[in-house]
């Protein structure tokens, strides 16, 4: 039994190690400039220099940067309160930004670890699961949004509505689809927790305004946030189920479809939302994430990330393990299977149509699963 433990413990030091350490050497500075990060970082820097923050982000690159980038030939479409809150961050320099923001996101996946029951030792190698590395090699923010909600949700289950809400709202600011977040709650009735996330929200709004303004808000609910967001739904970045099915049936701008049927991708992918949207009301705050992962339009390869909670409970279920295994698996594999094949098959891998059709499909088996393990728990509390 301890030569198990040592093992295992072995074992778990490796995976945090070999992660953790290539994510160290993807901070340093000859990668850091084309880091996510750099939305918030550039439009902060024109905030504080009076240029426009709507400017596409590739030519702010050119301004600010040793070189331009090409990541985001757009507009920021992130709220422009963000970059007001990001103007500290201009009086450091970028390469030094990337480091710092691995490591609190690190601690953030230790605490939320923590929350889940797991140890430092058995946190730390979850750095190494595909969405997870991804989501922290790129510096995205969606672990900050586990943690405020994570946060939120415990203060809901101790019946601290107020505070609750104010986390839940806080998630909501940074990216604005956590709002979905709190259907359960607006089923449930917690009237506390849906006026505080609301509250917060408005001050965001409020500090919209300071950054650009009523006409450049106006500017960002009507031209900026659907122009760029229209420009990802139909790119094989897009893992949500309709995502998918655009990609097999036709309709994605850079994947040749499986089936020329586009009439199949409209019915379907509102039966999905449907489905997705009547397991929202349904499952618990700390699951809702999974039905978001079927539910939204348009879906990153890292978002899974936000189902880590469901997803540890889901394998903590004897009699559900190996199904979420497999969900959990096919939720979490598309992208390194993508670039496997890619590498090794060459012209020969098999469609990525179907090979990006994984991930979805992984995303409604959790979902699928999630909703068994609710009415098996609703159950056991009825005998």
């Amino acid at each position: 039994m301890i030569d198990r433990r040592r093992r295992l413990r072995l074992a778990q030091a490796c995976l945090a190690g070999a992660a953790l350490g290539s994510l160290v050497i993807g901070a340093l500075p000859s990668t850091a400039y084309r880091k996510d990060l750099q939305v918030e970082y550039l439009t902060a820097r024109a905030l504080r220099d009076g240029i426009d923050i709507f400017t596409p982000l590739t030519q702010l690159s050119a301004r600010y940067f040793p070189a331009a980038t090409d990541n985001f030939p757009h507009p920021s479409p992130h709220q422009p309160v963000l970059a007001l809150v990001s103007l500290p961050l201009t009086l450091l320099p970028f390469p030094l930004i990337v480091p710092l923001w691995l490591l609190l996101n690190v601690v953030l996946l230790v605490i939320a670890g923590r929350w889940l029951g797991l140890s430092m030792e058995a946190s730390l190698p979850l750095a190494a699961w595909p969405p997870l590395w991804c989501l922290l090699y790129i510096g995205q923010f969606e672990l900050v949004i586990l943690a405020l909600a994570m946060r939120g949700w415990r203060a809901a289950a101790a019946g601290r509505d107020w505070h609750a809400g104010l986390w839940l709202g806080l998630a909501t600011v940074i990216k604005l689809y956590p709002a979905l977040l709190l259907v359960p709650y607006a089923v449930r009735r917690r009237a506390r927790i849906l006026l505080a996330a609301g509250f917060v929200f408005l001050l965001s709004q409020l500090g919209n305004l300071v950054a650009v303004g009523p006409a450049g808000e106006v500017r960002y609910y009507r031209e900026v946030l659907p122009a760029v967001s229209s420009e990802y739904v139909r790119t094989g970045l897009n893992s949500s189920p309709y995502g998918a099915l655009l990609r097999l049936f036709g309709g994605s701008s850079d994947v040749p479809p499986i089936v020329d049927a586009p009439a199949v991708v409209l019915p379907v992918t509102i039966a999905l939302s449907i489905f997705a949207l009547f397991a929202l009301a349904r499952l618990e705050p700390e699951a809702s994430p999974v039905a978001l992962l079927v539910a939204l339009p348009t879906v990153w390869y890292y978002c899974v990330v936000l189902a880590l909670p469901e997803t540890v409970a889901l394998l903590r279920c004897s009699h559900l393990r190996r199904a979420a295994l497999l969900a959990a698996g096919a939720a979490s594999c598309a992208l390194p299977l993508v670039n496997f094949s890619l590498r090794w098959w060459g012209s020969a891998a098999p469609p990525m149509a179907v090979l990006l059709a994984i991930q979805p499909a992984g995303c409604v088996g959790l979902l699928a699963l999630a909703l068994i393990r609710a009415r098996t728990t609703h159950q056991d509390q009825i005998e």
